[in-house]
């Protein structure tokens, strides 16, 4: 039963971790932002935080512990879970879901001080207002009710995550293979280039900006029908994956097409909502002419 109330908890404040993301980045974002790393709407994060921080203040005298020790508990505690999770999910899938680079006081853009502080304050919120109402919500379901709830909650939550990893890892691999052909292509290009050179070489010498900006060109031509080859056969997990990853970094860079492809995937949007406008305005124009040339025939009925 101790489980089972952790649990549903734990997604109840993942639930709202996920509204207060969701709204914070619409408005700051001036258009829907789904925040949620999962498929449902869920931070896990901010769950796991919440639960934890419960069950350290629950696990001492919490009376006597004063709100500067609550605060400095969930301020320490939330850099920990904040670095340990953008590192742990940054090797399991080469993606990065924030990112405080651009922040003073950062640690490898990991975590920063103003959002830590955040944290902590968020701590003293949870402790005396969100954890009483947790508890006085979950506090009228009999213990069966409870255990119920928490193995479908349980289950749902599993195939949520299980769809997710899917969808990541697909897309990564996808990525990846997006820059290989990318880059055998363009090895092929520099490999005609260098005999080209090695045939007219005063030629080549003179015109050497020229066949540099040529295999630029080739490059961003290559990239573009890759990326938009590769856009139209996202399926709607690795869509949503997509949106929710600020970008994807390997061992050795930081790989841009996964903005290129958000990009992509906005302008055939974009395109096809045109072309749909266009259909329905074409169509709306048809059925005037119609009905015009219709009421234009029954007028000449009545004069005859």
């Amino acid at each position: 039963m101790v489980v089972s109330k952790y649990f549903i908890w734990f997604i109840l404040f993942s639930f709202m971790g996920w509204v207060y993301e969701t709204i914070y980045c619409t408005l700051n974002k001036h258009h829907w932002q789904n925040r949620g790393f999962l498929f449902g709407p869920i931070c896990p994060i901010y769950g796991v935080g919440a639960v934890a921080a419960s069950i350290v203040c629950s696990g001492v005298a919490l009376p006597k512990m004063s709100n500067l020790k609550i605060f400095l508990v969930c301020f320490f505690g939330s850099i920990i879970l904040e670095y340990v999770t953008s590192w742990v999910l940054e090797k399991l899938f080469h993606a990065i879901w924030w990112d405080y680079s651009n922040v003073k006081f950062n640690i490898h853009g990991r975590v920063c001080l103003p959002a830590s502080i955040g944290f902590g304050l968020a701590g003293l919120l949870v402790v005396h207002v969100i954890l009483p109402f947790a508890q006085h919500t979950t506090g009228f379901l009999s213990p069966l009710a409870m255990e119920i709830l928490a193995l479908l909650l349980m289950a749902v939550f599993a195939a949520d995550t299980a769809l997710t990893v899917s969808a990541l890892t697909s897309l990564t691999q996808n990525l990846q293979a997006i820059e290989a052909q990318v880059n055998k292509q363009m090895e092929e290009l520099y490999s005609n280039l260098e005999d080209n050179l090695n045939e007219k070489k005063l030629l080549a010498m003179e015109r050497k900006d020229e066949f540099t900006a040529s295999a630029a060109e080739k490059k961003e031509e290559l990239t573009n029908a890759a990326v938009e080859s590769m856009t139209r056969l996202l399926n709607l997990g690795q869509r949503h994956a997509l949106h929710s990853v600020k970008e994807f970094h390997y061992e050795d860079h930081t790989s841009g097409f996964s903005s290129r492809l958000v990009r992509m995937e906005q302008e055939i949007r974009k395109k096809a909502k045109n072309a749909k406008n266009a259909a329905t305005e074409k169509a709306e124009a048809l059925k005037n002419f119609k009905a015009s040339k219709e009421n234009t025939m029954e007028k000449k009925d009545e004069e005859v």
